[in-house]
């Protein structure tokens, strides 16, 4: 075992260019971190079995292999600020941060979102309604409006506000598609294999298996049409 130290300044100067040209833009700084290299020295510890030696006998991982790794808090040695507060946004997120500002911005957009989808729904008759109904505040589905009600009244505080609709859904039912079986099974075989399998009969029968199954019918809101409640149940 031998131990080799590498000088770093001299080595940087070998391999690398005298300067780096960072172009910043108005919410950007260099990182603190790592002084604008993008990358920081880190260890890479480790021991080795069987070792009798001094060093092994004052540590389990005595040996040291560093080198480099990309900068925990930055891009490229570049950080970018949050046009609010001023502070750096963490490395990960695109423009977000937990400051106030950024809240209110995200909130004020969410609002919009949601008039522009209100703007486009429209309201329907419950008794035109043949899916489940979804309450986008509380995140759940009901089977009719007595449902939610009933739901309601057991579980709202005295404080809730009852929301002002509910949400028709779309149905997804168990599907299998026979050219995605066929394909599969055929991956291993002669390049015509699948061009003699008949797709017409296995999908028959995968249709009659899939409507047999329980359990699996799936709803999502999709938020085109809904039932205002407060003119039907307050």
């Amino acid at each position: 075992m031998k131990r080799e130290l590498i000088n770093v300044v001299d080595t940087i100067k070998q391999v690398a260019p005298k300067v780096l040209i960072k172009d910043l833009q108005d919410d950007e700084r260099i990182c603190p971190t790592c002084k604008g290299l993008g990358i920081v020295p880190v260890n890479k510890v480790y021991g080795i079995e069987g070792d009798i030696s001094l060093e092994a006998k004052k540590s389990m991982f005595p040996y040291n292999h560093q080198t480099f790794t990309f900068c925990p808090d930055c891009f490229n040695g570049v950080q970018t600020l949050c046009k609010y507060c001023g502070k750096p946004i963490n490395k990960g997120y695109i423009d977000k941060c937990d400051c106030e500002g950024y809240k209110k911005e995200q909130e004020e957009k969410q609002l919009n979102k949601w008039n522009k989808i209100l703007s486009k729904a429209i309201e329907v008759s419950e008794s035109d309604v043949t899916n489940m109904l979804y309450c986008e505040e509380i995140g759940d589905f009901y089977t009719d409006v007595e449902d939610f009600m009933e739901q309601w009244e057991c579980n709202h505080e005295e404080n809730d506000k009852m929301p002002e609709r509910l949400w028709v859904t779309s149905k997804q039912n168990m599907s299998i598609d026979a050219s995605n079986v066929i394909e599969d099974a055929c991956c291993d075989l002669h390049e015509d294999a699948s061009d003699n399998c008949d797709y017409k009969e296995l999908q028959i029968l995968l249709d009659y298996w899939c409507n047999k199954q329980t359990g699996t019918s799936t709803y999502y809101p999709c938020y085109e049409e809904y039932i205002l409640l407060n003119s039907k149940c307050l």
